[in-house]
C-alpha cells in the first residue's frame, strides 16, 4: 500500500525566523503544496519500509471532514488540549527556522490537524510574482498545523485528551527520511541526505516547549483575571465622553487612531495593550516564538468558555431576581453567540476576536418585551393584570458583564492547572527514558524514500 507523505518546500527568505507574530499571522492558511505518491511499487525488506515519493503540486486543504468541524464548535476546547496544540504549533516554528522542514511535514502528517478556513479562497490560482515573495513562501512551506491560527485544531478522534498526543508518538516507530534530489537538477554535492525521525526525543523537546508555554500562560491568565474590571472602567469613561450621532458623522478624528467617521467603540482593549507591550518581555526565560499567538488565542478561548458556562449551568445568565427576565437574558445570549460562533471562535481568525464579541455585545441596543402568553396563562391573571404587568427588558450590557465575570473566576481556575503542568509531564517523561533506554522496545525502523529539490 502506498502512504501519503507531504513535502515541506523550503523558504528562501532568510528572515523567516525572525518574524513577529503578527506579521506571522498573515501567513496563516494560505493554500499549501502536498504531494500525491507515484505509481512505483513498494519495495519491502525485512524490518524496513521503502516509500519513493515523487512531488507534484496540489491546494487541498479541507481541514478534515464535516462531522468533525461540527464536533468542533459544539463546546470551546480545553485548556490543556489547547495548551498541546499551541506547543506542537510552536515546536514546529522552531524547527521551521533551523531549516529542520521535513521533521516538520512528518509531525504535519502524523498530528492530522482540522484546520476550518474562513476568510481566504483556496481555489483561486497561485501565480508566483516577484510581489508575491510572502505567499509563494507560504506555501512553499506547506504544513496545516503551522499555518493556522485558530482553536481545535487538534483531531479529537485521534488525540482525546491532552496527553494522548504524547503517547501515541511515543509509540511510532524510528523512521529514517532518505532525500533525493530530482535528476533533473543537476547533480551537486550533498544532493542525497538523510534526516533521522526519533520520537522518543521529539517527545523531550516538546515537554519543554509545553512547559514554557504553561509558565507564559499562567501570567497571561493572571493578567485577564483583572481584564475585565478594567473594560468596564473604560465603557463608562468612553460613554461619558462619547460624541453624539452628529459630531461622530462630521468626520473628525480624535487623535485615539479611530477616525470620526468610524462606529462607536465601547471601550479600550486592554488585551491589545497586552500584546504590544508585554509585561513578560523582561523575564529571565526569553519569549516563545508564537507569542502574541498564544495570548489571542488564549484570551479567545477564555471568553468563549465563560460563555459556554453561563449557557450551559442551571443558575444561566443572573441579571436580577425576576426568574423570567434572566431566562430571557439567557435565550438572548445563545442566540447572540450562535450568530457568532463561525465568525468569531471556530476556524482560522483574526486577532482580538476575544474583544470584538464583548465589543459588539456590550454595545447592543436593551430590548423591551411582553411576558410570554405561556406565563400569563400559568398565572391565569386577568386582562387588567396582565396589562399592567412591568415589561421585561434585557440589557445587552449586563450580559456582557456577566460573561466578565465568570471569565475573571475561569481564568483563576486555569491558573493553577497551567502551574501543575511540569507534575502532569512526570508520568510521560518516565515512558519517554523508557523508549530512549529500549525498557518499553522499539518498533524496527521505518524508512521513507523522498524525492525532492530540497537543499
Amino acid at each position: 500500500m502506498v502512504r501519503w507523505v507531504t513535502i515541506i518546500w523550503t523558504v528562501s527568505s532568510p528572515c523567516f525566523a525572525f518574524l513577529s507574530s503578527r506579521h506571522y499571522h498573515r501567513w496563516h492558511a494560505m493554500p499549501s503544496i502536498t504531494c500525491r505518491p507515484s505509481d512505483a511499487d513498494v519495495h519491502a525488506r525485512v524490518g524496513r519500509q521503502h516509500v519513493p515519493i515523487v512531488a507534484s503540486s496540489s491546494t487541498d486543504n479541507d481541514g478534515g471532514n464535516a462531522s468533525s468541524s461540527e464536533a468542533t464548535s459544539a463546546q470551546a476546547q480545553d485548556i490543556r488540549l489547547f495548551l498541546t496544540q499551541r506547543t506542537i504549533q510552536s515546536f514546529m516554528f522552531l524547527l521551521a527556522s533551523t531549516r529542520d522542514l521535513h521533521t516538520v511535514a512528518w509531525l504535519d502528517r502524523f498530528v492530522q490537524p482540522i484546520t476550518i478556513n474562513n476568510y481566504w479562497n483556496e481555489d483561486v490560482a497561485h501565480k508566483p510574482g516577484a510581489g508575491d515573495t510572502f505567499r509563494e513562501n507560504d506555501k512553499r512551506l506547506g504544513s496545516k498545523l503551522l499555518n493556522y491560527h485558530g482553536l481545535s485544531a487538534l483531531n479529537t478522534t485521534m488525540f482525546p485528551a491532552w496527553d494522548t498526543f504524547f503517547t501515541s508518538l511515543l509509540e511510532q516507530p524510528d523512521t529514517v527520511l532518505k532525500i533525493h534530489t530530482p535528476k533533473d537538477l543537476g547533480e551537486r554535492a550533498y544532493s542525497n541526505f538523510d534526516i533521522d525521525i526519533e520520537p522518543a526525543r521529539l517527545c523531550a523537546r516538546i515537554l519543554s516547549v509545553r512547559e514554557q508555554l504553561a509558565r507564559e500562560m499562567t501570567g497571561d491568565l493572571k493578567a485577564i483575571a483583572n481584564m475585565g474590571q478594567l473594560i468596564f472602567n473604560s465603557y463608562w469613561e468612553n460613554a461619558k465622553n462619547r460624541k453624539d450621532t452628529k459630531q461622530t458623522k462630521t468626520g473628525n478624528g480624535n487623535g485615539n487612531g479611530r477616525g470620526g467617521d468610524s462606529s462607536p467603540y465601547g471601550f479600550d482593549r486592554p488585551s491589545t495593550m497586552y500584546i504590544n507591550f508585554d509585561p513578560q518581555d523582561d523575564a529571565e526565560f526569553a519569549p516563545s516564538p508564537l507569542r502574541k499567538g498564544n495570548f489571542d488565542l488564549l484570551y479567545n478561548l477564555i471568553t468563549q468558555f465563560a460563555v459556554m458556562k453561563l449557557l450551559q449551568d442551571e443558575g444561566g445568565v443572573v441579571v436580577g431576581e425576576d426568574e423570567v427576565q434572566n431566562k430571557c437574558c439567557q435565550v438572548y445570549l445563545s442566540k447572540f453567540y450562535n450568530d457568532r460562533l463561525l465568525t468569531h471562535f471556530v476556524g482560522l481568525q483574526w486577532y482580538g476576536k476575544g474583544d470584538d464579541f464583548i465589543e459588539e455585545l456590550i454595545l447592543g441596543s436593551p430590548i423591551m418585551m411582553p411576558r410570554s402568553d405561556a406565563e400569563k396563562k400559568d398565572e391565569k391573571r386577568n386582562d387588567s393584570e396582565i396589562s399592567s404587568a412591568p415589561l421585561l427588558v434585557v440589557e445587552p450590557m449586563r450580559i456582557a458583564e456577566q460573561i466578565l465575570l465568570r471569565r475573571d473566576k475561569i481564568a483563576l481556575e486555569w491558573m493553577d492547572i497551567m502551574q501543575q503542568t511540569p507534575s502532569d509531564h512526570t508520568s510521560i517523561r518516565k515512558m519517554q527514558l523508557d523508549r530512549l533506554t529500549g525498557v518499553a522496545g522499539a518498533s524496527p525502523v521505518s524508512v521513507v524514500l523522498l524525492d525532492d529539490d530540497f537543499q
